[in-house]
């Protein structure tokens, strides 16, 4: 076997496991969240829909991201939260990570909603701002 033939296997091999690592980040799934591992957004809140999953869809004003509670209508009523954050400022907590769709490292999955120092919503493991 030539030497060309070996870099070029070897090569292959490399981006093949980079691959997969970076498939592999993509996506793990969200479990366990600590408070260390979300951001902080600010914001009002224009619009909040069912999404697919049961999942629950946030929309705040002047941000492109979407924002979403997993499983959220296993946990929550739709209606009541509507009632409770639409058209009002919150603090959303979605989770830090980077992956290849989320470059700026704002993954979306909500782990927590505030709204004037009331907690809403709630699953990061150990908080003691409840």
């Amino acid at each position: 076997m030539s030497t060309a033939v070996k870099i070029y296997f070897i090569s292959v091999g490399i981006l093949f496991l980079v691959g997969m690592g970076i498939v592999i980040q993509s996506f793990r799934p969200v479990r366990n969240v600590t408070k260390d591992d979300v951001l902080k957004i600010y914001g009002k809140v224009t619009d909040i829909e069912e999404a697919p999953g049961r999942d629950i869809a946030i929309t705040l004003a002047d941000d492109d991201h979407y924002y979403y509670i997993n499983r959220g209508l296993s946990r929550l009523k739709l209606e009541e939260l509507r009632k409770e954050i639409l058209d009002t400022f919150v603090t959303l907590y979605p989770v830090h990570r980077w992956t290849i769709f989320t470059r700026d490292g704002n993954m979306g999955h909500v782990s927590k909603i505030t709204r004037e120092n009331t907690v809403i919503y709630n699953e990061i493991i150990k908080d003691t701002d409840e």
